[in-house]
């Protein structure tokens, strides 16, 4: 049985999370957690496929239960607020977030995210289409959502997944800023806080420097470009 956390004080937002989590799939059971301490206990006993977050708790800040979460789960995750400066949606995309998304919302559009971020998680389209693919020490696999390296497993949120997978797919080819927005944005995936901080929090868990690249290579002006493996690398997993 699939589960999603709403963790939030807010009834309101709950209760409208609720309902489009129960409309577009009604068979997914909808938890609830009042405060930040409670909802990452309810993320580690349920294990659920989805998580919202409204930080509107006063035990936690936004960044801090984010990194928390990230810390043991690579679940899906939306976070839900009415911005009150333009860098939080940023800060809690840098700390591991999947999504913001700004209140108030329409239905509909809260719905439509919801469903594109768990159909990514999920593997999607790209996972029928496309093998593992290899690029030096690093396997990318689609179909699971498992990225290698050597026998070290590289724990990434769906967004991470999708530019890695990007990146090593145009292996040594430079793949632009707009282009890397654009793909994130037709698979559902918010694009808000630039391509640089997916990049920061990609560099993180593979152990890479931006002054020492050894994965990935900031091409200024134009994108970035994966160096891990040669062309002869980089090909379809036997």
């Amino acid at each position: 049985m699939q589960k999603a956390v709403f963790i939030g004080a807010d009834p309101q937002v709950a209760e409208i999370v609720r309902l489009g989590i129960c409309l577009r799939w009604p068979e997914v059971i909808p938890l609830v957690a009042t405060t930040g301490t409670g909802g990452l206990k309810l993320v580690k006993e349920e294990s659920p496929d989805l998580v919202l977050l409204r930080p509107d708790f006063p035990d936690k800040s936004l960044s801090e239960i984010v990194r928390e979460l990230r810390s043991f789960s690579d679940v899906p995750l939306v976070v839900l607020n009415h911005q009150t400066n333009e860098l939080e949606s940023v800060t809690a995309l840098e700390a591991g977030a999947d999504e913001y998304i700004q209140l108030p919302c329409e239905l509909s559009e809260l719905t439509f995210k919801l469903w594109s971020l768990v159909r990514r998680s999920e593997g999607g389209k790209i996972a029928e289409e496309e093998e593992p693919l290899i690029g030096g020490d690093l396997k990318v696999n689609p179909s699971t959502h498992e990225v290698h390296i050597g026998d070290r497993k590289v724990a990434l949120t769906p967004a991470e997944f999708q530019l890695t997978h990007l990146l090593v797919k145009n292996n040594g080819a430079v793949v632009s800023r707009a282009q890397i927005e654009k793909e994130l944005s037709k698979a559902g995936l918010s694009t808000v806080g630039s391509v640089k901080q997916h990049i920061m929090r990609l560099r993180r868990k593979f152990e890479d420097s931006a002054k020492d690249p050894k994965w990935f290579v900031n091409v200024p002006g134009v994108g970035y470009r994966f160096i891990g493996g040669s062309e002869s690398d980089t090909r379809k997993a036997a």
